[in-house]
C-alpha cells in the first residue's frame, strides 16, 4: 500500500522544492567566502624558480646524504692535496739530501732518481690515503649534523659547528671563526617571495623573510644587482628572538633600486666564515615596476585595507604581501585577513610558512 504521503503531490511536491532550497541556499555563501580570497598572478609564471629557501623542506636522510656528499668530497680534495704536497716535498727533500750525502758521483742521479720516485709514490700513498680517511670523517660528521638539523620535521637540533680535530695544525686554522659550541640552528628560513621573480610598484620596498626559531647572533642580508661585482649593500642585521615573519626596509638603508631591474637578495646565517659553502641561507628577486596607469587608477579608487587584492590580481606580490601583513599587525585577531595571507602563501608554495600562520589563528 502506498505511502499518503509520498502519494499526495500536493503535499510531495512542496516538500521536495522547500529541501532542494535548504541545500542551495548555503552556496552562494561558500562562492562569496572563495571569492574574498586574493589572487596572486604571476606576471612571469613560465620563467625559472628563483626562489631558495634555507633548510631541508624533506626528510632527514636527504640532509645527511647532502653533508655526506660534500663533507666526503671536500675532505678528500683537501686531504689528498695536502698529503701529496707535503709527501712529495718532503720525500724529494730526503731522498735527494740522503743520496747526494752517500757519494758525489752517485749522490746527484740517485738523489735526483731517488727523490721523484719517493716524492711521488709518498705523495700519492699519502695524499690518497688522507683523503679518504678526512673525507669519510668529515663526511660523516657534517652529514650526520646537517641531516639532523636540517632533515627532521617540527624542531631545531643542536648542530656543533665545529672543525674535525684531524691534527693539531689544521684544527687550529679551520676553528677560527667559527661558533666553537652547540648553537639551535633553525630548520627553515624562507623569502617570503613568489617563486618567480616578484614585482613591486615601490623603488624602496618592504622585503619580508619567515624563520623558524630564534638565532642569537647576526645575520647577513645582502642585495645585489645584476652585471655588478660588488654588492649594493651587505649588512649584519639582528637574529630575530622567535619564531616569526620579519621585514627589511630597504629605505632604513638608502637603497633605492631602479626600474625593470631585477635584483636577489639573500639572509644568510653564518656558521663558519672561513668556509661560506657552509651557509644556511635564502635567496629571492624583486623587480620596481613602475604600476601602469590603469592599475593607480585602480588603487586610487580602493579602499587601503583591500589593496592586497588589486596588487595580488596585478602581479605586484611584494605590495600585496606588505599591505596584508601591515594589516594583521595592526589587528594579530583578525582571523580573515590572516587566512588571506595563508591564501597567497599556498598559492606560491610556502607550506611550513603557511603553517606557521594557521598556528596563530583564532578559531583553528
Amino acid at each position: 500500500m502506498k505511502s499518503y504521503f509520498f502519494s499526495n503531490s500536493y503535499i510531495r511536491y512542496p516538500v521536495i522544492f522547500v529541501s532542494c532550497l535548504l541545500f542551495i541556499i548555503p552556496l552562494p555563501s561558500l562562492t562569496i567566502a572563495a571569492q574574498q580570497a586574493p589572487i596572486y598572478n604571476p606576471p612571469n609564471k613560465d620563467s625559472e624558480v628563483r626562489r631558495r629557501e634555507g633548510g631541508d623542506t624533506g626528510s632527514a636522510s636527504r640532509g645527511f646524504s647532502r653533508g655526506f656528499s660534500r663533507g666526503l668530497s671536500r675532505g678528500f680534495s683537501r686531504g689528498f692535496s695536502r698529503g701529496f704536497s707535503r709527501g712529495l716535498s718532503r720525500g724529494f727533500s730526503r731522498g735527494l739530501s740522503r743520496g747526494f750525502s752517500r757519494g758525489l758521483s752517485r749522490g746527484f742521479s740517485r738523489g735526483f732518481s731517488r727523490g721523484l720516485s719517493r716524492g711521488f709514490s709518498r705523495g700519492f700513498s699519502r695524499g690518497f690515503s688522507r683523503g679518504l680517511t678526512r673525507g669519510f670523517s668529515r663526511g660523516l660528521s657534517r652529514g650526520w649534523s646537517r641531516g639532523l638539523s636540517r632533515g627532521l620535521p617540527g624542531g631545531d637540533e643542536a648542530v656543533e659547528f665545529q672543525a674535525v680535530d684531524e691534527n693539531k695544525e689544521e684544527t687550529q686554522g679551520e676553528s677560527q671563526g667559527g661558533h666553537g659550541g652547540e648553537i639551535p640552528m633553525p630548520s627553515l628560513m624562507a623569502p617570503i617571495a613568489s617563486l618567480q621573480t616578484g614585482y613591486t610598484t615601490k623603488n624602496q620596498p618592504v622585503l619580508q623573510w619567515y624563520i623558524s626559531g630564534p638565532w642569537p647572533e647576526k645575520i647577513e642580508f645582502t642585495l645585489n644587482k645584476p652585471g655588478v661585482t660588488e654588492p649594493v649593500l651587505e649588512k649584519e642585521i639582528d637574529g630575530p628572538p622567535a619564531e616569526g615573519i620579519w621585514q627589511i626596509k630597504l629605505v632604513d638603508y638608502n637603497i633605492t633600486l631602479e626600474p625593470n631591474t631585477e635584483y636577489e637578495w639573500f639572509i644568510a646565517i653564518v656558521p663558519l666564515p672561513e668556509e661560506r659553502s657552509a651557509d644556511f641561507l635564502g635567496s629571492a628577486t624583486v623587480m620596481y615596476v613602475v604600476p601602469t596607469e590603469e592599475l593607480s587608477r585602480r588603487l586610487a579608487e580602493t579602499q587601503k585595507e583591500e589593496a592586497y587584492f588589486v596588487y595580488a590580481e596585478a602581479g605586484y606580490w611584494y605590495d600585496a604581501i606588505e599591505n596584508l601583513s601591515r594589516q594583521i599587525e595592526a589587528e594579530a585577531k583578525n582571523d580573515t585577513l590572516r587566512a588571506n595571507r595563508i591564501a597567497l602563501f599556498d598559492q606560491v608554495r610556502l607550506g611550513k610558512v603557511m603553517d606557521y600562520d594557521k598556528k596563530l589563528l583564532s578559531d583553528k
